[in-house]
């Protein structure tokens, strides 16, 4: 009885190499070994074939996802011994720590609203990048709130801890506050973190941290700038809706300008400013002038006499001696365009609230 024909050793090869992903090399043997096995009469078409076939599905399938895969989510980022991002890469939202500069793979998106892609470039923040990290803080726990529940929270907190995190948000020009929140399946895996930043409106880029460090100002800029902070604080907590929506809101936010305005009065009629005595002076009028149309707005009895006391603030705003007195502390002056939710001067107030409803999410 004759002896069955050999079996092609490049055949088998051919679909174990095919196996292991090494799908260039194993086309190749599946080609040589259907061309040897006829000529040796030899075994392993089937093998050779099959080979070929899953190489082949595989170079397809990559020819189709390379293009558009952006294989730079592979490439971690550095960091110092202190935590500091030493060398640019990419990373999810979940690894974004406070003090991180980094730009969203989609770019900006509404606040509370995740990236386009959930990836962003950590960069060193000397370098050009879209935003900042500058706190995070977990939420209660308990059932998932929902969108409201938490914007009522991440708001006004991130709010807050940005006048903390920069010391003088204006040396900056035009900011927003953003924040990154668990979804509601992010919740159910014991997520709770809200990661607060910032970054410019119009999607310009900034080369510097916004971080504040007290180290780098002199006394008379230091009282200055905590003297402004409790207004502007303050400010940045106005709320999502206009007053149109929510009359209660607007007046209770007016309430808490006119205190953070009496408090910034205080603490600069306090302050040692050296050489900039008249301009603080007429600082503080110009604010002790505006402060009862904020309370009579916190008393307002509808929409169109909220704003009306709003316009009487505007004719108050003291921005002449606010800017002033930076340039004689030698602080930044601010753009002629207001920094958003973080400086009242420059653009009516009364405007802006009336816009809240369509400006914010």
């Amino acid at each position: 009885m004759p002896a069955p024909p050999a079996l092609n050793g490049l055949a088998i090869a051919s679909l174990v190499t095919s196996l292991l992903c090494l799908a260039p090399l194993g086309l190749v043997l599946g080609c040589v070994a259907l061309w040897q096995i006829p000529r040796r009469r030899q075994r392993g078409k089937g093998l050779a074939i099959a080979g070929v076939s899953v190489s082949g599905a595989i170079l397809l399938l990559a020819a189709v996802v390379i293009p558009v895969v952006d294989f730079r989510v592979w490439t971690l980022p550095a960091r110092s011994d202190s935590g500091d991002v030493t060398k640019p890469g990419w990373t999810t939202i979940q690894s974004i720590r406070a003090g991180d500069c980094f730009t969203p793979r989609g770019g900006l998106t509404e606040p509370g609203t995740p990236p386009l892609g959930g990836s962003v470039e950590l960069t060193p923040c000397d370098t050009p990048h879209r935003a900042e990290a500058y706190a995070s803080f977990a939420l209660p726990e308990g059932d998932f709130p929902g969108l409201d529940g938490i914007a009522a929270t991440a708001w006004p907190q991130c709010a807050r801890l940005f006048t903390d995190y920069a010391l003088d948000p204006l040396a900056f020009g035009r900011l927003q506050t953003y924040y990154f929140h668990p979804d509601e399946e992010g919740w159910a895996a014991g997520r709770r973190t809200v990661v607060c930043w910032v970054a410019r409106p119009d999607n310009t880029e900034l080369d510097v941290s916004v971080r504040g460090n007290a180290s780098d100002l002199d006394a008379a800029q230091r009282e200055f700038l905590a003297a402004m902070k409790p207004l502007n604080t303050a400010g940045a907590l106005r709320p999502a809706k206009s007053p149109q929506q929510d009359l209660a809101g607007a007046t209770a936010w007016a309430g808490h300008m006119a205190q953070a305005q009496a408090e910034t009065i205080r603490l600069l009629k306090d302050a040692d400013l050296p050489g900039a005595e008249a301009p603080t002076g007429r600082l503080v009028a110009e604010l002790e002038a505006g402060l009862p149309f904020w309370q009579q707005a916190a008393e307002a009895p509808d929409a169109d006499t909220f704003l009306s006391h709003l316009r009487s603030v505007d004719q108050h705003d003291g921005e002449q001696p606010h800017r002033r007195i930076r340039g004689l502390l030698d602080l930044p002056l601010p753009t002629s365009e207001p920094t958003q939710e973080l400086e009242r001067t420059a653009a009516s107030t009364a405007d802006r609230v009336r816009r809240a409803g369509r400006d914010r999410s």
